[in-house]
């Protein structure tokens, strides 16, 4: 990280002489102005992220210049001047002067205060960052486990953490991806630098350039200011791409050069920035089938698998789906300020049978509901689980109504007896088929009429595509 382009304002010619050609000589665009007009126009002209400026000047005070240039935009000013005195630094400083030097000082003395402010800078960048990532999390979880196929991952985790190894991490929706991610960081020698993820399925695909490199002011509309992204954010940590098979084959290229040769440009801008990045991806995709589809690179696929972590759906984790619900039960009824409800012998039997097609995130989820409406002198019973959604639907429970459409069987779905049940497993089918019939294969459409999004409807397809028999419904253009 380092300054875009400074502005030295300084009638001084031997000061302003000397400080742009040390600035020079790293490399940083820099002007040097000797007055406030010069400073203010050459400011609304091409704008700095940096000013240094003389306190005197021959047309005003340096105050009033950075003052004026804070209201054009995002600025830092590091104010300089031979008379100085505690008063005019406090002013300064109360004006939002990120530095106060006094003259004569040495270029050591400059570049201590360019560093301090970078640190400044990176570390406001990353507190914006956590602060929204944390709003975004409804909660946190460890990595919990019994089965030994977690227990294998577990200490593929301890021997690939302490690599700079990129590490593709597999599975379905709902199985732990993030936290795998997150402690492969947390075991690595980059656990106390900046941990940065971007979800790339929930960036719209036009912004998601902007969000991976950042843009320059103007580079596009909506576009009022200089922006890093991600990768600078994460330079010296780690930067996790989450569902990365959901990146356009256009910035699918722009991320390989990225991780081949360790730079890139921002949006709108022609200066290469070098970048530090450990990379971790996640995809709960068949990734060697996108890749046969044409949707996904191969050889963004080999630089990404240099570990690859597959994570057990929770139907394989033997044994596991009760020590998780007690788990959860307890930390949740914490959380809310109740007691830790019992849970049915029958319930907990259901529950261990029950397919699971959310995984561990639809455990979690369960429970936290369970955990709210629970009586307190009454054993959760499996309903108090799984329950219908407002009209039936995906998810619905075992035996719960499922809406005209289906019951009514007009769409040339199977009708279901009034006396029938159906398990959540065979709900789902039924809907998705009949949604797909409907809208003749069209993806899109028929997520929109089962009031779920295209992600989650390709979710459920690989789940289950030789039940549904896919290679009879043909996909429209664009499905």
């Amino acid at each position: 990280m380092q300054f875009e382009r400074v502005i030295v304002v300084d009638d001084d010619p031997l000061i302003r002489r000397l400080i742009v050609g040390h600035l020079q000589k790293q490399n940083i665009p820099v002007l040097g102005v000797v007055n406030c007009q010069q400073a203010i126009e050459a400011q609304q002209k091409e704008p700095a992220d940096l000013m240094i400026i003389d306190l005197l000047l021959p047309d005003g005070n340096g105050l009033d210049v950075m003052q004026a240039v804070k209201k054009m935009g995002p600025v830092e000013c590091i104010i300089v001047t031979s008379f100085g005195s505690i008063e005019s630094a406090v002013d300064a400083m109360k004006l939002g002067a990120a530095n106060y030097l006094l003259k004569p000082f040495t270029l050591a003395q400059f570049d201590m205060a360019l560093s301090q402010l970078l640190e400044q800078r990176k570390l406001r960048e990353e507190n914006d960052y956590l602060k929204e990532q944390l709003a975004a999390e409804t909660s946190t979880w460890e990595l919990l486990y019994t089965s030994p196929e977690m227990a294998e991952v577990e200490k593929l985790i301890k021997r690939v953490g302490p690599t700079n190894a990129t590490v593709l991490i597999e599975g379905e929706s709902g199985t732990g991806k993030e936290l795998v991610a997150r402690a492969i960081h947390q075991n690595s020698q980059r656990a106390h630098s900046p941990y940065i993820k971007v979800n790339c399925a929930a960036v719209p695909e036009n912004l998601l350039e902007s969000e991976f490199f950042g843009h320059e002011k103007g580079s596009f509309t909506g576009a009022s200011s200089r922006r890093e992204g991600r990768f600078e954010l994460a330079n010296g940590g780690t930067l996790l791409l989450d569902e990365v098979t959901e990146i356009s084959l256009g910035l699918q290229a722009k991320l390989l050069r990225v991780l081949q040769e360790k730079e890139f440009e921002r949006v709108g801008g022609n200066r290469t920035i070098r970048v530090d990045v450990r990379i971790l991806a996640t995809t709960n995709r068949d990734i060697e089938r996108a890749i046969a589809a044409g949707e996904f690179r191969q050889d963004l696929y080999f630089r990404l698998n240099v570990v690859p972590v597959k994570l057990p759906a929770l139907r394989e984790r033997a044994g596991e789906v009760e020590f998780l619900l007690r788990s959860f039960l307890d930390r949740l009824a914490k959380k809310y300020n109740k007691p830790t409800p019992a849970v049915s012998p029958e319930a907990l039997r259901q529950l261990s049978d029950y397919h699971w097609p959310g995984n561990v995130r639809e455990l979690q989820n369960y429970a936290e509901r369970a955990v709210i409406l629970a009586e307190d002198d009454r054993a959760l019973e499996f309903h108090d689980f799984i329950v219908s959604r407002p009209g039936g639907g995906m998810g619905a429970r075992p035996g719960a109504g499922a809406g005209g459409a289906v019951a009514g069987g007009a769409s040339g779905a199977p009708a279901i007896a009034e006396d029938e049940v159906l398990t959540v497993e065979e709900m789902e089918k039924r809907l998705i088929r009949n949604a797909l019939k409907k809208t003749r294969g069209n993806r899109n459409e028929a997520a929109r009429l089962l009031g779920i999004n295209v992600r989650t409807l390709r979710n459920k397809l690989n789940l289950y595509e030789q039940e549904l028999g896919l290679e009879a419904v043909p996909p429209e253009e664009g499905a």
